[in-house]
């Protein structure tokens, strides 16, 4: 019985709910700057020449 609840509700579902959720309480999500980070896998992968 649980399944049949859960195949319901569906990604969109959550986020449409997520959506009306922030829009009745006047939520503003903040996001940062995006930032260059340190990648060791990408710099080894450098070092090796073909």
């Amino acid at each position: 019985m649980w399944r049949k609840q859960r195949e319901k509700i569906s990604l969109a579902d959550v986020f449409k709910e997520l959506h009306q959720i922030a829009a009745e309480e006047d939520y503003i999500l903040e996001v940062p700057s995006r930032q260059d980070r340190p990648n060791p896998f990408a710099d080894v992968i450098d070092d090796f020449s073909l």
